[in-house]
Parts: C-alpha cells; structure tokens; sequence
C-alpha cells in the first residue's frame, strides 16, 4: 500500500470521527421535539447584534439554524477550530493504531 495512500485513509477515517460529533449534536436537537423551532420558537441563542435570535434547529434546512450544517456552526461557534483538532487528534490515533497493529503482526512473523 502506497503511503499517501495510508495517510488519505486515516485522514478520511478522521474526519468520519469528527463529522459524528456534529450528528450527535444535531440529532439530539431532533430526537428533542420540544428544542426544535417548528412554527414557534424552541431554543435560541439571545440576539447579539442585529436584533435577530439563531434558532439551534429548524425542520427547515435553509433558515440558517445552528445545527442544520456544519458551515452554520462554524458561522456562530469555534467549530471549524474544534473539528479541525478533532481531525489532527484522530489522525494521530488512527496512525498509533495502525502502527501498534504492525508490531504485533511483525511480532508474530518474527517470533520474539
């Protein structure tokens, strides 16, 4: 297996991790009817600037709610940030892994 090969691998196998974050976030919102702004309020971050409350959830994709999309998130939070170390965190586990599953085949191959 060619190494950049391996390094796509992990990275994209890193990302999988991080991404589930955010669908673990986002589906809580869902699995909660009452938190989700469904023709009425639900939860809203406090207006800031503008005079305009964001909703955590909507049914509606487009309507700019937190968790509707990552790119929301990111618009509002640290998230892009956060993911980002996610990913370097997972690569780095990922590789450990990989890395400590070698050893124990070369082991075995080797017989010490």
């Amino acid at each position: 297996m060619d190494k950049s090969i391996l390094e796509k691998r992990i990275h994209d196998k890193a990302e999988e991790r991080a991404n589930k974050y955010f669908k673990e976030i986002s589906e809580f919102f869902y699995q909660h009817e009452e938190l989700v702004a469904n023709g009425r309020e639900g939860l809203v971050l406090k207006p800031i600037a503008e005079n305009r409350s964001i909703k955590f959830r909507s049914p509606y994709r487009d309507d700019g709610s937190l968790f509707n999309s990552q790119d929301n998130l990111s618009k509002y939070t640290n998230w892009k940030d956060i993911r980002q170390e996610l990913v370097e965190k997972y690569e780095k586990e990922e590789t450990d892994n990989i890395l400590s599953k070698l050893d124990s085949i070369n082991y075995l191959l080797e017989g010490e």
